[in-house]
């Protein structure tokens, strides 16, 4: 097989997992994948399933004689720390898995960020990840509201309060630069909501794979916490992935976020997003400053007859503009329909794929 047929296999086999990888007329899919892959590796990357799984069975996939199981194995590591491949510790024994693009390989890649691959990226996304992106029916990443904006609740459940997700997790963690930002900067167009630029937290297998490969600096539970008010306090808004344990917390804006600022697009951003939350209004308490409104990052709250109206299309419960209404005029109230996110990331893959093939 030459080299260019084995990138065409490679992409035809991320394409089925449960968020692909499209081709497109331009071929620009092609070029990512030469860019992050050797030859030797997009063949290997083919023998790789999205669910993780044991050396001993990809092993399996290979001709005996071609290599040897502790070769495979010293192959793959390399290869997780290019970020091409994930893995996790399951009693002491790794397990390797392909990750998607989005979120996954891409977010590896944010310590060897070139202007080059940057462009690229963008090109494919625009030409055919967007839809594969939002074409899910879930989001990958779900919004939790920032700590000071549901004390008036009494009540957050264990999923939609980070404090208690860090508290419960035994770590390792982890705090990493975020690509997002570093990509607007390539762009020539800095992040205008922060100067911060470590805002990235991993937890458990994911900041294990992050610390062991460099792209990130070990921090333990109070450094966290800190980390996360200062994003707080930037009005940056929270996002781990859609599960109850999520292996990742993004801090985000729409002037940077590559998938924020496409979803900001779209007249009813709440549609494609998981939240539990809404933003209300006391018009009683409400002297029309515009203080929410300029706090706002997806355009959901405005004046109309000097009083703050909230558009819940776009209102996504990110909860930034609560703590800031000099009025306290503002509080969040939670949804009718509450969305109970899947327990681990790959219960969430396994929805995504059951949706995904039920459309095909």
């Amino acid at each position: 097989m030459s080299s260019e047929d084995v990138y065409q296999e490679l992409q035809k086999h991320l394409d089925k997992m449960p968020v692909g990888f499209p081709a497109t007329n331009s071929g620009v899919e092609l070029k990512i994948l030469k860019y992050l892959f050797t030859p030797e590796e997009a063949g290997i990357a083919t023998k790789l399933s999205w669910e993780f799984e044991p050396l001993q069975t990809i092993y399996g996939r290979f001709d005996k004689s071609q290599i040897s199981m502790e070769e495979l194995r010293n192959k793959l590591d390399n290869m997780a720390k290019k970020g091409i491949v994930h893995y996790k510790i399951v009693k002491g024994e790794r397990y390797y898995a392909n990750p998607p693009l989005v979120v996954g390989m891409y977010e590896f890649q944010v310590n060897r960020l070139t202007k080059e691959f940057q462009e690229d990226i963008d090109k494919y996304i625009s030409e055919a990840f967007a839809l594969e992106f939002i074409r899910t029916g879930i989001n990958q990443l779900r919004v939790i509201p920032i700590e000071q904006s549901v004390k008036s609740e009494g009540f957050t459940a264990t999923y939609d309060d980070l404090r208690e997700i860090i508290k419960n997790e035994e770590g390792p963690f982890c705090v990493s630069e975020c690509i997002c930002r570093k990509a607007a900067e390539l762009r020539g167009k800095p992040c205008s909501k922060t100067s911060l630029r470590e805002t990235c937290i991993s937890l458990g297998d994911t900041a294990q794979l992050y610390i062991d490969s460099g792209w990130g600096r070990p921090v333990n539970k109070e450094e966290i916490l800190e980390i996360l008010r200062k994003n707080e306090q930037e009005g940056l808004i929270l996002e781990p992935n859609n599960a109850q344990r999520p292996d990742y917390i993004c801090s985000c804006c729409t002037c940077c976020c590559g998938i924020l600022s496409r979803l900001k697009a779209f007249p009813r951003p709440t549609d494609l997003i998981s939240s539990n939350y809404f933003a209300q209004i006391d018009p009683e308490l409400c002297t029309g400053c515009e203080t929410c409104v300029q706090r706002c990052q997806m355009e959901a709250l405005k004046i109309v007859d000097e009083i703050c109206t909230v558009d819940t299309g776009r209102c996504i419960g990110c909860g930034n503009c609560v703590p800031v209404c000099p009025s306290t005029a503002i509080t969040l109230r939670k949804k009718e329909k509450e969305w109970v996110p899947p327990k681990t990331l790959e219960d969430l893959y396994r929805k995504i794929k059951s949706i995904k093939d039920q459309t095909i």
